[in-house]
């Protein structure tokens, strides 16, 4: 008994379930339910609709990369039947369906500790702003120094920011010193790139309006040579 996997949400499909779209290039696609044939139909990218196991791996959310899964490769080849190996085959795909089951819990819990984290901080952040609300004194005084830890690493992380700033700022006035004193200015080879975009577009703006000139039939100012227009 072969079973499938949906083109769309790559969930399986039993024989005798699930609908076939054949195309004119006699490429098969097959879809475990009509949502899924919808959202084909519908040119929707299965890699953008999140309840879809292609989206779930590229957003990191499944075991990818594990020499696990290479076991459900789809085979065509023909195999002579063969009892023993009949028999080997099934016991190594229950040892492989526990191993991957492990691995898998393993991989969520991992996965699961940041949202934990984020969790618990935002537990301790309601605890703060709806102190007054709490009727024990002692979990009073545990949540004021809560408070006042969060207030220490807010004052030391803006403490942070300010003195990396101030050392940016210092060695931006050093280099601003440096080119003081030059009366040359380096011209790196990001200048030069901009000068010759500059130069390239005013010529595309002087071609353009000359050419616009000639489809209107309007023709341009004379001038005399001393600068003066002449009618």
């Amino acid at each position: 008994m072969r079973i499938e996997k949906c083109y769309f949400c790559s969930g399986p499909i039993y024989p005798g379930h699930g609908t076939v779209f054949v195309r004119n290039d006699a490429k098969m696609f097959r879809f475990c339910r009509s949502k899924c044939h919808r959202n084909f139909k519908a040119k929707k990218n299965p890699r953008k609709v999140k309840w879809t196991k292609a989206y779930r791996k590229t957003h990191g959310k499944e075991l990818t990369l594990d020499p696990v899964l290479d076991f459900e490769k789809q085979r065509n080849e023909a195999v002579r039947y063969n009892r023993n190996v009949w028999v080997d085959t099934i016991q190594a795909m229950e040892k492989i369906d526990e191993i991957k089951s492990k691995r898998e819990e393993r991989f969520y819990d991992e996965r699961m500790k940041k949202a934990q984290h984020t969790r618990n901080d935002q537990i301790k952040s309601n605890l703060i702003k709806h102190q007054t609300l709490i009727a024990d004194p002692h979990i009073r005084e545990r949540v004021d120094e809560l408070r006042e830890k969060r207030e220490k690493k807010k004052e030391e992380e803006k403490q942070n920011r300010i003195n990396t700033r101030s050392n940016l700022n210092l060695g931006m006035e050093d280099d601003i010193g440096i080119n003081a004193n030059n009366s040359k200015k380096k011209e790196t080879p990001l200048r030069n790139k901009l000068k010759q975009l500059n130069k390239s577009k005013v010529r595309k703006i002087a071609l353009l309006k000359k050419k616009k000139e000639k489809k209107l039939n309007v023709l341009p100012d004379k001038k005399d040579k001393s600068g003066m227009e002449l009618d």
